[in-house]
């Protein structure tokens, strides 16, 4: 069957835009029996998808449709049509050999959707020799695909996501063994690419997952990334529950995305060792993130940075780091708790430099409004980052703030620095930034007398708050031996 749905798409002409609202529900999805199918209907006046009886699919791809629902379900017993699959990984294939066949690079006439079934779905970054074993990371290099698991993700009073699923249901995705971390690359679950001969996965849609490190109940380590992605457009990571032994759970670069209404974290002990952070959003690029909440995972909740020269998977083009980047964020309505990691867990970091990229003059852009940020060690900070001798050490920043909530910092609510933090901070000696400019709207949220600073003279930076040039100078009164309950 896959063999004929292949040979009825290559000749299609790929110019009809997206018109599909990718918002299947979970229960459409899933509810799918096996004698109906989903197909895109390549009418003259717009693709649009519909359901047909399978019996019909023959005639349908002869015209020109394609399939636009692949089902994963092991206990299904029609596995093996090309629309049934055991594994998420061959569905994923599936729908990517339909775009490679009709040249879809960047967008698709369709969205095509796997809709997964309830279960747990094991894999390893190593081969298997057990055939229902994922191969992770399970990668997305094709436009306009919607990977629904059956996870329905609660919203709560404040437009904040809950722990529980409505429906009971959850496809859990299993590392084993767990995943680990290196200094410069975390083994992930899913990455979403942009590849380098032209298709990409723009406007992928990853939503109803729990996504597992396999660390809980195994070690007391922290490793892996649950999603990464990299150049790519319009992706929405939205409705997913990630454990709280990720080394970073939402890894985005040099991509515009949203990361909306997530669940990070179980609140349990704090992990012994490292956590990047739980929501990392690098540019150069756009991104969104809203009504997540974020319990005891990373040292920070939400970090943003200009770029980041990080490693990424075998069989992903590693990305060329630009001689300046721009990333702005939009960071709202989010709920970020209990990050009390030594010496600077934080609900929210905003940097001037992303690691691995000391010589991209960087700006970062933010905008937080009516976000929760409790008993951290600090709400909030804002710093060089990854600064680092004998390079250009050029970053400005641009924070404006308005609602946002900072109750119970073990330390302090708020701390900038024009150095990195432990810099500013007393703990460390790393370089300052160079030439560099940050401009600070606190918007009523705390009163600049109540910030830490270090803005030392003799640097060329610029530290402007509320529209008015702070003097240099610093001001900590930070206390190693404190104990933050």
């Amino acid at each position: 069957m896959l063999s004929l749905i292949m040979m009825a798409c290559a000749g299609e002409a790929p110019t009809v835009p997206n018109k599909v609202d990718p918002g299947l529900s979970a229960a459409r999805s899933h509810g799918v029996a096996n004698d109906k199918v989903m197909v895109c209907h390549m009418t003259d006046d717009a693709p649009r998808i519909i359901e047909i009886a399978t019996p019909a699919l023959g005639d349908h791809l002869s015209h020109g449709d394609h399939i636009a629902q692949f089902v994963v379900d092991k206990a299904n017993d029609a596995i093996g049509d090309g629309i049934h699959f055991g594994r998420i990984g061959d569905a994923i294939a599936a729908a990517r050999a339909v775009r490679m066949a009709r040249g879809e690079q960047e967008s698709a006439a369709c969205r095509i959707t796997i809709a997964v079934g309830p279960g747990t779905y094991q894999g390893s970054v190593a081969a298997s020799a057990d055939p229902a074993f994922e191969q992770f990371p399970l990668i997305i290099d094709v436009p306009d695909i919607t990977l629904q698991g059956a996870f329905d993700i609660q919203i709560d009073a404040s437009g904040r996501a809950m722990e529980v699923s409505g429906n009971g249901n959850t496809t859990i995705l299993a590392p084993s063994p767990a995943l680990v971390s290196f200094p410069t690359f975390s083994q992930p679950l899913l990455f979403v690419n942009g590849r380098g001969d032209g298709f990409k996965g723009n406007g992928v849609v990853v939503q109803g997952f729990e996504l597992q490190s396999g660390h809980p109940g195994v070690d007391s380590q922290v490793g892996g990334a649950g999603i990464q992605a990299l150049r790519v457009s319009g992706l929405v990571v939205q409705g997913n529950r990630f454990d709280d032994r990720f080394s970073e759970s939402v890894d985005l670069r040099a991509s515009n995305a949203h990361v909306d209404h997530n669940h990070l974290g179980n609140g349990g002990a704090l992990p012994l060792v490292g956590g990047t952070c739980d929501i990392c959003l690098a540019g150069p690029g756009e991104y969104g993130a809203e009504g997540n909440r974020m319990l005891a995972g990373g040292i920070p909740g939400i970090l943003v940075v200009p770029t980041t020269g990080l490693k990424v998977p075998a069989g992903v083009e590693d990305y060329v780091l630009p001689l300046s980047a721009t990333v702005n964020a939009t960071l709202v309505n989010n709920e970020v708790r209990d990050h009390q990691r030594l010496p600077v867990g934080v609900g929210i970091r905003v940097g001037a430099i992303g690691v691995g990229a000391p010589s991209v003059a960087g700006l970062a852009h933010v905008e937080a409004y009516n976000n929760v940020l409790v008993n951290n060690r600090f709400a909030m900070i804002v710093d060089a980052s990854f600064p680092m001798p004998n390079t250009l050490r050029k970053g400005d920043i641009e924070l404006t703030l308005h609602g946002n909530v900072f109750s119970a910092s073990c330390q302090n609510n708020f701390l900038v620095s024009l150095a990195r933090h432990t810099t500013g901070l007393g703990l460390a000696n790393t370089p300052y930034l160079l030439n560099s400019s940050y401009t600070l709207n606190l918007g009523g949220d705390i009163a600049w007398d109540d910030v830490w600073y270090s803005h030392p003279p003799g640097f060329g930076n610029t530290l402007t708050v509320d529209g008015t040039v702070i003097p240099n100078g610093s001001r900590n009164a930070y206390d190693t031996t404190r104990t933050c309950s």
